[in-house]
């Protein structure tokens, strides 16, 4: 923290009025040795964090007050070495429990006032609101990241990006006239939407920052703050537990300590194998630091040995129930080479009425494939917001100019982007090589990776659908069985049918069998049909032969079917929640994660 210097040099003093309805505190980037690159300021959490004491010696602004604080941070000039008094700041204005951003403040020192000044800030209620209602909307694209709020967004900000250049002609007024066409277009665009028009740019990146920088929200921060995920990983042949990710809340929060004071433990699982049990050795726990929005053993390694990152997902996704709308949390990575999957609640074999995730998940011929998918998507998800973190920056650089009135020219201003995408695709690239564990990179443009979540979202629901067919094909199978003890008493006419039952079975199997990744979407379909028509015809030849069966083999037969019918009802209700998710301009997200402030 940094203490009021004495005495108090006026030019350097800013005025905060707090008025967004909760008690704050203000943090600062503090800045870097050398000359401050305007590319910085884009993620207002990537440089080390200070909280500003106030003059009055309080580093909690209290709400319906006012406080002054000094703003005293330096630079070495790359030029010229000297070291000079930095006029430009982010202040970020969050709450004092949970360091939740309630204003993303840009000052600059106006140097031609006499003397030089600060303008006053205020933190005002709708501008805390706006931004609690971007970390819902960012939650909402995370969550429903195929559909057309998210392509919307997309094009929106690619398009801002593209219109920036013309206003950039080097006129006196140029700058101003780059940042208020940013600004015009991304207002447009939020105002065009149904639930989301108070968001502002620089909300969205203060929050979509905020949540990369400290664990807060994984730990259910408007409840206890504390939270466990129980991690599994699968072989393609079975699937293991592999331990918990724990968090734990300090008794205060501290922006000077690593995850800003929390407590992030690994603990490996007692018996890997068992999965009836959430059993965990503590004896060889691991910390953990949270380090851009992934948990990781090792902040040092490129590919640290545990490194899994927190995604926010809509539950039916999972459970392929469409009234499944919730925001849910998910862990995804790898923890000693296994690409894994974690949920807040234990998913036991055994258990399948509580472990809800279980069958839609743990098959063990698809599990495998579904864990690195999903673990695809979390990598290529943060790419949505590339042309909004490259927007945000530009826009504080083109501001910036013009507070100081210089102008802004087209050279000037495609050298400012190319830098700020390196920046942030060699920031993007890391994160998904440290969750593959070196396997796999980031997509190499937001477009490739709305295409990449769509096709390994469409992978999760084929593969979630193979195993749905399988087990229905299981339960038809059984009724076969069960139907073949009572041939003896068969007419010819039923014994056919009976065989015919008999190939569609070994038919379907056989295709699922041998479908490869690149034909299961077709297999998927066929045998959607084909399976279909086998329910159809064993409920037929049941009805026909019903008095020769034994009552106990008539209720078998009958729950079979209700169950076989259930499973095609989420094979058809997954493909109308993905066609209903893409054709979505309002996604409903319910319950997000949001701070009690």
């Amino acid at each position: 923290m940094t203490s009021p210097a004495t005495p108090v040099d006026p030019t350097k003093l800013i005025e905060l009025t707090n008025e967004s309805g909760t008690p704050v505190i203000v943090l600062v980037p503090t800045t870097s040795s050398d000359a401050p690159d305007p590319t910085e300021a884009t993620p207002v959490y990537e440089q080390a964090l200070e909280i500003l004491i106030s003059t009055n010696g309080s580093t909690t602004v209290a709400n319906s007050a006012t406080a002054q604080f000094i703003l005293d941070q330096y630079y070495i000039d790359s030029t010229t070495h000297d070291k000079k008094y930095s006029t430009i700041y982010n202040l970020l204005v969050s709450t004092s429990n949970w360091y939740v951003p309630v204003a993303n403040l840009g000052v600059v020192q106006d140097i031609f006032a006499t003397p030089p000044s600060y303008p006053a800030q205020t933190a005002a209620a709708d501008e805390a609101a706006a931004i609690a209602n971007a970390g819902v909307f960012y939650q909402t694209i995370s969550a429903y990241p195929t559909s057309a709020l998210a392509t919307n967004f997309q094009n929106a900000m690619g398009g801002t990006l593209n219109n920036a250049s013309g206003p950039a002609d080097g006129s006196p007024n140029s700058s101003a006239n780059v940042a208020s066409s940013i600004s015009d277009s991304v207002k447009a665009f939020f105002q065009s939407t149904k639930s989301f028009k108070n968001v502002t740019l620089a909300g969205l990146v203060a929050m979509e920052n905020y949540y990369l920088s400290f664990p807060f929200i994984w730990a259910d921060p408007g409840h206890t703050g504390n939270a466990t995920y129980y991690l599994y990983s699968s072989s393609g042949k079975a699937t293991s537990f592999v331990g918990t990710i724990s968090l734990t809340k300090p008794a205060q929060l501290d922006v000077t300590l690593a995850n800003g004071g929390y407590t992030c433990t690994f603990s490996p699982a007692s018996n890997p194998s068992d999965t009836t049990s959430v059993d965990v050795n503590s004896s060889q726990a691991k910390a953990l630091t949270y380090s851009n929005g992934v948990f990781i053993d090792d902040p040092d390694s490129d590919t640290p040995s545990i490194a899994v990152k927190g995604t926010f997902q809509v539950k039916r996704f999972f459970t392929q129930q469409p009234a499944d709308t919730q925001i849910i949390a998910v862990l995804t990575g790898t923890i000693n080479g296994s690409i894994c999957l974690g949920f807040d609640s234990p998913q036991k074999s055994d258990d399948k009425t509580n472990s809800e995730f279980w069958d839609a998940l743990f098959h063990p011929k698809t599990s495998a494939q579904i864990f690195q998918s999903v673990m695809q998507i979390g990598g290529a998800i943060m790419l949505l917001f590339f042309f909004g973190q490259v927007l945000y920056g530009i826009y504080k650089w083109a501001s910036n100019l013009s507070k100081a009135k210089e102008p802004t020219t087209d050279e000037l201003l495609k050298a400012q982007q190319e830098s700020l995408e390196k920046i942030l695709s060699e920031k993007i690239d890391a994160i998904a090589k440290q969750i593959s564990n070196g396997q796999q990179q980031a997509p190499d443009s937001p477009e490739a990776a709305s295409e990449a979540i769509a096709e390994q979202r469409d992978v999760v629901a084929d593969n979630q659908n193979q195993a749905n067919l399988e087990d229905s094909l299981k339960l038809q199978q059984d009724n076969a069985q069960e139907l073949a003890k009572f041939e003896s008493e068969m007419s010819s006419d039923q014994l056919v049918r009976l065989e015919e039952v008999g190939s569609q079975i070994q038919d379907s199997n056989t295709a699922l069998e041998n479908a490869t990744p690149e034909t299961l979407p077709t297999v998927v379909e066929e045998q959607t049909t084909a399976l279909t028509k086998l329910s159809d015809d064993v409920s037929s030849l049941t009805a026909d032969v019903s008095n020769i069966l034994s009552k106990e083999s008539s209720t078998m037969i009958e729950q079979n079917t209700e169950l076989s019918d259930a499973i095609h009802q989420d094979i058809e209700d997954s493909d109308s929640n993905a066609a209903e998710d893409k054709a979505n301009d309002d996604p409903d997200a319910a319950d997000p994660f949001v701070p009690e402030v």
